[in-house]
């Protein structure tokens, strides 16, 4: 009998891999936070998702061919700056964020179809289009934000190709078809039930952070596509790690803030914080989950937001959110069930005869 995805065991939650610190992550994931932010200070909203956009090229560059290559970078660019623009300009009413967030989530869940690679580049784009959607509440410049994004993967794009010293490789033009999606088109995909399931679920969780926590509709269906990835068992997983991270991040927040320190200790503990989230991101989930927690209510101290609201509302949004995703999961094994027990019941049909 398989396993259900659910069944999860304290073992796999709480499991730390020490040898997955990363002492260098820090030191650059702080770098880029400070050039974003001094190029938002100087250049505006234009160099602050230019840095953002080179830095996400870079990490996305597969290496290759040199036309493959900008290709595919290229795309990576159109599409980023287009979710840019999508997400920054969708927060101004409650029916286009939702409209937004369905459309962008369907088609970046059925992008699986061409394959992991396009489905882990369509997985990151749907993210970014909630974060380019959160940051309209601070910095509302839709077209400015997409042209930035877009000549900074640009530049990073050439400065990549440039720099390539090995000969292009010979290798066949990469055939654009629409087939592998023709081929999903089917109610017995499984990557259509994800990426329709996903759609529905994300754009009801905005409809639903509209109605529950209207200064941050987001952050139910962020925390929902975050979590919910195409291996059930580990969509399950992470929302149980999440949740209790989440927990944790919360408490700590408590502890430090009741400590009473001065707004420069304070700047300097969240510094600190950052370091140590990006230094463990892939050592345990729920530390991540945890740090990351602390470090948004850390934040929000420093903008002399209401912590106890913010902190409250970050917790039950974030269990919101899991609880969908959970919900998805359970529905997702239903439908692979069923389609494995027809298949087992035609092949005996087929026997029989």
């Amino acid at each position: 009998m398989r396993k259900s995805p659910l069944a999860i065991r304290p073992a796999d939650i709480l499991a730390v891999d020490r040898s997955a610190i990363d002492l260098t992550k820090p030191t650059i994931g702080l770098a880029i936070v400070l050039v974003a932010l001094i190029l938002f200070s100087t250049v505006g909203p234009f160099g602050f998702t230019a840095a953002i956009g080179a830095v996400l090229a870079v990490a996305f560059d597969g290496g290759g061919p040199r036309r493959r290559r900008l290709a595919v970078l290229g795309v990576f660019g159109v599409l980023g700056a287009l979710a840019t623009y999508l997400g920054n300009s969708a927060l101004s009413s409650m029916g286009g964020s939702i409209v937004v967030v369905f459309i962008v989530t369907l088609l970046c869940g059925m992008a699986l179809a061409f394959g992991p690679y396009a489905g882990k580049m369509a997985f990151f784009l749907n993210l970014w289009t909630l974060i380019a959607l959160s940051l309209a509440t601070v910095i509302d410049a839709p077209l400015a934000l997409a042209l930035g994004f877009l000549c900074g993967a640009g530049a990073a794009a050439v400065l990549l190709i440039a720099k390539q010293a090995a000969p292009e490789e010979a290798a066949a033009a990469p055939a654009w078809t629409l087939a592998p999606l023709r081929t999903h088109l089917s109610l017995r995909s499984p990557i259509l039930h994800f990426a329709l399931s996903r759609a529905v679920i994300a754009a009801f969780a905005m409809w639903l952070g509209w109605a529950i926590a209207p200064a941050h509709p987001y952050w139910i269906a962020m925390t929902f596509l975050i979590v919910l990835v195409p291996d059930r068992a580990q969509a399950a997983r992470t929302s149980w790690q999440r949740a209790i991270g989440t927990i944790i991040g919360v408490a700590l927040a408590g502890f430090i803030l009741g400590l009473g320190l001065t707004p420069t200790t304070l700047l300097l503990v969240w510094l600190l914080v950052i370091l140590i989230m990006l230094a463990v991101q892939g050592v345990n989930y729920v530390l991540y989950a945890s740090i990351l927690t602390l470090c948004l209510l850390l934040l929000y101290q420093l903008l002399e937001a209401d912590v106890l609201f913010n902190g409250m509302e970050r917790l039950v949004t974030t269990l919101l959110g899991i609880g969908l995703a959970l919900g998805v999961v359970a529905l997702l094994e239903y439908l692979a069930r069923r389609d494995a027990g027809g298949q087992t019941a035609a092949a005996r049909g087929e026997i029989d005869n």
